[in-house]
């Protein structure tokens, strides 16, 4: 009779995004399973036990901090689901586990013991936070379950490719993904222009009760116009400096280094020039343009020497957007409930939504929003319908019956 995979008291995290790789191994410890997934042969990576296996494809990404938090989030999450509800472990995975575990995602059971709201993993003694939930408020939405599913068929091809598994129970998946990836597909998740005012003029008139406040005012109302004008992810704008802007003839660029480390240079529009230099001059930095390598983080806190997190530019944000939907709420109700339901990259989407429509060819939209491939830029279709909608809204059936009448009277009149 299998015994208990993971010795765990009742849900707590296992902290893989926060302990150094080496440590993961004596904090899972594994019994016996029937491993039927348990490559016979040399494994290609040192690991006894899928807790070192574990390790081993983390420490992969060992160089990039954000893609290793992300890996581990989700490798944890499927660890306490084996743990506390298939009581199987990595090697003895099915694909009815997988199946399952992707119905969890959705609704995970009981609620009151995987969902809740977003606290510290810890407590300021260090010990685990009883508060802390894996699974968010709710469950996760099928944009987070898709991107959960590609991290863990990595993962699962990971140790297949290395011979410590001998299949990837994800693989149906991964055949029916490659199937469906050329099915067309339309970004509807931005803002327009006219919203994206709405939450400039809340924030315009928010009431200033003191300097905190003030400065808490004046860098989300920078924020929403750094993202806009330059289609940043939020984790890049968390990341760079003040002296990642650059001048090249007298033209300004933000020199930016995104996913899988490749360097690109947006080009910066007047307007964001000038919300800059306002921005700095508000918040007391020396000059209303950036110095050369200048160190400043470019979303500072308020001492102007540490950068905020993306959790928290994603709550400035959020508060922004909600500010605005106030703002309009009784003469626009559904632009208000589309702003409540904005998150931060749906200015990405906005900035290459808008530059498309500004007339910028495609390949420059590539490159300024840092798509690897032509083909994701080209999902942002919508920027056609206006010109659509106007060609074909002469479209009538009533318009054809009277030009039909029209041309019978003529022939009567010979």
């Amino acid at each position: 009779m299998p015994k208990t995979l993971y010795s765990l008291d009742p849900i707590k995290p296992l902290f893989l995004p926060l302990e150094g790789l080496t440590q993961i191994g004596s904090r899972i410890i594994q019994f016996a399973q029937d491993d039927y997934n348990k490559a016979i042969g040399n494994a290609l990576i040192d690991a006894k036990n899928d807790a070192e296996a574990i390790s081993a494809f983390l420490n992969e990404f060992r160089e990039s901090s954000l893609t290793l938090q992300s890996y581990a989030k989700e490798i944890e999450r499927l660890l306490l689901w084996c743990i506390h509800i298939a009581k199987v472990n990595i090697s003895s995975l099915r694909r009815n586990h997988l199946v399952d575990y992707q119905a969890f995602l959705k609704n995970p059971q009981p609620r009151n013991a995987w969902c809740g709201a977003k606290v510290s993993r810890q407590l300021k003694n260090g010990q685990p936070n009883p508060a802390w939930r894996p699974f968010g408020k709710a469950g996760l939405g099928m944009t987070t379950i898709n991107k959960t599913i590609t991290i863990l068929d990595s993962f699962f091809n990971y140790l297949v490719q290395t011979n410590y598994l001998t299949g990837n129970p994800l693989a149906v998946d991964r055949r029916r993904k490659k199937r469906n990836r050329n099915q067309s597909k339309i970004i509807d998740r931005y803002l327009e222009a006219d919203e994206i005012r709405a939450v400039l003029d809340a924030l315009s008139g928010y009431p200033i009760a003191d300097e905190d406040n003030q400065f808490q005012v004046v860098r989300a109302r920078y924020i929403i116009l750094l993202l806009f004008y330059t289609g940043l992810r939020i984790a890049e704008s968390a990341q760079h400096r003040m002296g990642h802007f650059t001048q090249h003839e007298g033209n300004w660029f933000l020199r930016v280094t995104g996913k899988g480390k490749k360097l690109r240079e947006i080009p910066i529009p007047d307007e964001l020039l000038k919300a800059l230099a306002e921005f700095r001059v508000a918040v007391g930095l020396p000059t209303p343009q950036p110095q050369f390598r200048e160190k400043t983080p470019l979303v500072p806190m308020q001492n102007l020497q540490q950068p905020i997190s993306t959790r928290r530019i994603d709550q400035i944000l959020k508060w922004a957007f909600n500010l605005g939907a106030n703002l309009i709420e009784l003469d626009q109700p559904r632009k208000a409930s589309k702003l409540r339901s904005a998150s931060a990259h749906w200015l990405r989407h906005s900035y290459v939504t808008c530059l498309l429509n500004s007339g910028a060819s495609l390949k420059v939209a590539q490159e300024n929003a840092g798509h690897s491939n032509i083909g994701t830029t080209m999902h942002y279709r919508h920027v056609a319908q206006t010109d659509r909608h106007s060609a074909t809204r002469q479209l009538s059936l009533t318009a054809t019956k009277q030009i039909t009448e029209r041309d019978e009277e003529d022939k009567a009149r010979g």
